[in-house]
């Protein structure tokens, strides 16, 4: 599964981790597609996300107590998955993400499309 695509940016929470891992997420899910990963074992696909995580994820998996499934060798790639997705889901702020929703303005100049893209993405964290 050797390829030349560039690899994925390693996890950096930023000043909204939530909003961060589901973009890195998504990112690294479609990493997997498009090379086809997706069909590997999960062994394979867990050793991946290790690999392209970067080390604040790499903790915080360490802290995880994560136990294989029956039947798995290992812990699956989905187990790995929904608990950096309960992790995170702490790290929502609701109110502060309406404010924000609420500040923003079209800018002069801006197209309607380029604004309302920005609204959508900014409803997103408004749950």
């Amino acid at each position: 599964m050797a390829n030349n695509l560039p690899t994925i940016p390693a996890f950096e929470p930023g000043t909204n981790p939530s909003e961060s891992w589901r973009h890195w997420k998504e990112d690294f899910e479609d990493y997997l597609e498009a090379l086809r990963y997706i069909e590997a074992p999960e062994k394979t696909k867990t050793a991946l996300f290790r690999h392209l995580c970067g080390e604040e994820l790499k903790k915080q998996l360490r802290a995880f107590d994560l136990k294989p499934k029956d039947g798995c060798e290992g812990v699956t790639l989905q187990q790995v998955l929904q608990e950096f997705d309960k992790y995170f889901l702490d790290y929502q702020n609701e109110i502060f993400a309406s404010f924000m929703f609420l500040e923003i303005k079209q800018e002069q100049g801006e197209k309607f499309t380029d604004y309302y893209s920005r609204l959508r993405n900014a409803v997103v964290e408004c749950n």
